[in-house]
């Protein structure tokens, strides 16, 4: 299996991954329904990525046992069981499950890798798993 790997010091800000997530996943031209998060940092002048490095907290946190892993090695939220009590939200310590008007329930990276391949910074890499 293989994973995102974060380079934030890489990151400029210029949300393509965030544009090609939500354009991949949702259908839509905006950075607001991204699975990766962006915060900047100004005048310290650095950016912040949230992105989910598939560590498993939310599944152990779900009430209703939604969450599992796919055969990507993703964690997935069932929205049939989900039942939106947002435990996976606050107790992710990667701040990388979102919520949005984009979907009725949390959601986050699935390892698609739509915001790898169109990171000109190359802020975001795969990664082998070893």
């Amino acid at each position: 299996m293989r994973h995102i790997v974060v380079r934030p010091e890489s990151c400029t800000g210029c949300r393509l991954c965030q544009l090609t997530c939500s354009a991949q996943n949702f259908r839509l031209n905006t950075h607001k329904a991204a699975r990766i998060g962006i915060v900047p940092h100004f005048p310290e002048g650095y950016f912040e990525v949230h992105l989910c490095n598939q560590c498993g907290v939310c599944q152990s946190v779900c009430l209703v046992e939604a969450i599992s892993v796919d055969a990507n090695g993703a964690y997935v939220i069932d929205e049939s069981t989900c039942i939106d009590c947002g435990a996976c939200v606050d107790s992710c310590p990667q701040q990388a499950i979102f919520r949005s008007p984009a979907s009725p329930h949390p959601y986050m990276c699935n390892l698609c890798g739509a915001c790898v391949a169109n990171c000109a910074a190359q802020a975001l890499t795969w990664e082998e798993d070893q």
